[in-house]
This record gives structure tokens, sequence and C-alpha cells, in this order.
């Protein structure tokens, strides 16, 4: 998944919803005994004082954000109470004053109780970038809740907590560089850790889930495993663990949220046809890539503020002028969301090949062509036949050179990268 070159990490998920019953609002602070078929959450946040508190459902792909519950604060006690089809990761969200504290919490129908304190919230103040101001709620214990019984289990297993402190020392180191390659170097090395984690991870859930098979709260962890990670998961070991659930667990959201991004990210593999797209370039005239059928395609996906992305275009410089006079053209795509911004780096770095702008029909979400070829990070390409089938889908240059080489001659260009 990863080039060998630092990369930027992109959220790509398709939309998917967990059904929900009605849930009754403005419930007294004492609450009712929550019966097997429905959930009654007893929150008490010390220190508190009053404000308005939500329950939020986000789905599997945290798209469509959707508020089933919405009561008072007094004193910093609230109840939530309603049905759920199956056991459910959600969020509170408690507002008071200029700043919203939230936590998550995995609701089933049980009764739920939740013990809370402010000290040691995480505060992030983004008003000056015209957001909100609002707060990690860290210190929160969750009793009732099986499910968040295994959460907590998984988050804290030592093999992976391992790594947490490591990796957010070099992001922190990297952030202390001036020099952009310093910088992305020690990326560089927390994503490494980073992979070590994965394969922890993924072995938690993999005994976990053979031991609980319809386990819902195992299909959560895996989902967020793979929706966070994905690009660090060989296709072959995402079909074995979808294999492990049965039951409510296969039936769940979170299960059809994998299986569906799996499917498409098949379809993405050597051999399969590339999804046609149509983009705007520069002039606002339509590209469309099926035009370019009958010659070897890159897409080369990028951003303007993406530093490996216009770190690897010298050497792309090098492949186009050796290879387009045989039939080679590169697309770059752009992820830019802002078209000045993007025509400023065209300027800069003056590519001689076809660019377009992907668009972003949802605010705050991932780009549509992005979203069509499953790219959760980039610099990505993609390389096509004359057919317009896939020939390699991979973030690493090498594997696009060496490819390149093969199918259409000439020295090789593989010494030219980093």
């Amino acid at each position: 998944m990863m080039a060998h070159k630092t990369t930027f990490t992109l959220f790509t998920c398709a939309a998917a919803l967990l059904g929900i019953a009605a849930c009754n609002n403005n419930q007294s602070v004492s609450g009712a005994t929550a019966s097997k078929d429905s959930f009654n959450i007893k929150v008490n946040i010390k220190k508190f004082g009053d404000g308005y508190a939500k329950l939020i459902h986000r789905g599997a792909d945290y798209r469509n954000p959707e508020t089933i519950d919405s009561v008072p604060v007094k004193s910093g006690q609230f109840v939530f109470t309603g049905k759920l089809k199956q056991p459910e990761m959600m969020m509170v969200q408690v507002a008071a004053g200029d700043w919203t504290f939230g936590f998550d919490v995995f609701a089933e129908n049980a009764d739920i109780t939740v013990d809370a304190d402010t000290a040691g919230s995480k505060y992030y103040d983004q008003t000056q970038y015209g957001g909100s101001k609002w707060a990690q709620l860290e210190d929160f214990t969750v009793t009732g809740s099986p499910g968040n019984d295994v959460w907590k289990t998984y988050e804290s297993d030592p093999a992976i907590k391992q790594y947490d402190s490591v990796i957010t020392k070099f992001y922190q180191i990297s952030q202390q560089q001036k020099d952009k390659d310093a910088e992305y170097a020690y990326r560089d090395k927390a994503d490494s850790v980073s992979k070590l984690q994965t394969a922890a991870k993924l072995k938690w859930i993999d005994d976990y889930s053979k031991k609980n098979p319809s386990s819902v709260v195992g299909a959560y962890i895996f989902s967020q495993l793979y929706t966070f990670n994905e690009s660090n998961l060989r296709l072959t070991q995402v079909d074995s663990m979808l294999h492990n659930f049965t039951g409510d667990a296969a039936s769940s959201n979170y299960y059809k949220y994998v299986a569906d991004n799996h499917g498409k990210r098949v379809a993405l593999t050597p051999g399969h046809a590339a999804p046609d797209f149509t983009l705007r370039k520069r002039d606002s005239s339509s590209f469309t890539l099926s035009s370019l059928k009958g010659k070897y395609v890159m897409i080369d996906f990028w951003a303007s503020w993406c530093h490996p992305c216009r770190q690897a275009i010298p050497h792309w410089k090098k492949v186009y002028d050796q290879y387009h006079s045989k039939g080679l053209e590169i697309v770059s795509v752009s992820d830019d969301s802002k078209w000045d911004a993007w025509k400023k780096a065209m300027d800069v770095e003056k590519m001689p090949w076809t660019q377009v702008c992907d668009e972003f029909p949802e605010k705050n979400m991932p780009a549509r062509v992005g979203s069509l070829y499953m790219t959760t990070f980039i610099p990505f390409y993609v390389l096509l036949d004359k057919d317009g089938k896939i020939l390699v889908y991979s973030g690493d240059e090498k594997a696009i050179t060496d490819k390149l080489q093969e199918v259409m001659g000439g020295p090789s260009l593989a010494k030219n990268i980093d």
C-alpha cells in the first residue's frame, strides 16, 4: 500500500447505514430501566454543569451522521434511551458554552452507565478555520456494555499498544523539522512502525473472530482497521478475515461495508477494466479517460499540497520523455479542492501531460474519482494497457516504471527513483 516515500492518507469509503428504531427524547435524569430490546445509557460527567447532549449514529463509514436522541444535561447528568437492531459504536456529544465534548460508546440494548471527567480532555479550537471548539473526552468508564468491554480489551492489548509511543514520537519529531525531506523521512519511519502495529491488530482480530464469529463488535473492530489501514492489508488477508464472520456479525453494516469496499478493490486488480471518468481541465473543458483508448495510460493521483507527490514529478517527466512517443499518456488527477492552489502548482511544475481536477460532491468528504479508484493515499498510480485494462495498481513508482519498461522497452529508469 505504501510507496517508498511518505504518502498522504485520504479517507475513502462507501456509504452504509445501520437500522435504528425511533428513540425517545427529553428523558428524565433518572431514566427508565431498559428491557432486553432497548438501551438505557446513563451518563455522569463530574463538575460539568448544564448543557445539551446528543447520541449520534455515524454508520460504518462515518458519513451522514444522524442524531438519534438529544436530551438536556443537568449538573453533568443525562440519559439516552431507545432501541437498536444490533449493537453499534456511537458518538456522544455534550455541549456546554462554546465547547462541545465528545466520546464514543458501544451502545447495545442493555443498561449502560458512563462515568466521565473532563480532566485530561484534548481540546481543539478550529474557529480560525471556520470550525468550532470541540474536545475529545479521554477520562471515562463504561459499564454494562459487553461490546465496549471487548473494544477496550482490544485497545489496551500490549502487543498493539506498544507501538503507540513510538509512532507518536516519530510524528512529533517530524513536525519539528524545518526541511521538508527530513520531515517526511520521520513520517516514513512512523509509517513503518504503523505497519507493524497493523499486523498486531490483524492477529488480535483474527484470533477473536475465530472464537467469536458472530460478534458484531468483532466486525466493528475489523471495519475500523480496514477503514484506516486498508492500504496496509493484502487482499487475501481481507478475504480471509471476512470468512471468519457469521450470523449477526456477517449481517451487520460493519461487515457489509468492508465486504462492499473489498469487492470494489478486487475489481481494480490487474486484468479488470479501469472505471471511466470525466473531469474538467484547467480551461474548464471536459476530459474523458476512455478517449485515450489505444494508448498506454498512467493515472497519477496527486495534489498541490502533497510533498511526496511533487517530489515524484521529475521522475515522471523522464518517464514521459522516454515513452510518450511510443504511445504513453499520463493523466494527473488533482485532489485539490481549491483550483487556485492547483493552478499555482501546475505553473510551478510545468507538467506536459493532461491535467484534470477531481470533484468533491460532498463537503468535507473524499473526491469522486479518487473514491472510484479507492485511493486511500497519494501519490497513487494506476497503469492501463491499450484496451483500458489495469496493468498495475500501486503507490510504488518503481512498480509502474518497471512495468512500463517491460511492455514498452527502452533503458531502465528505476535508478532515478529515490
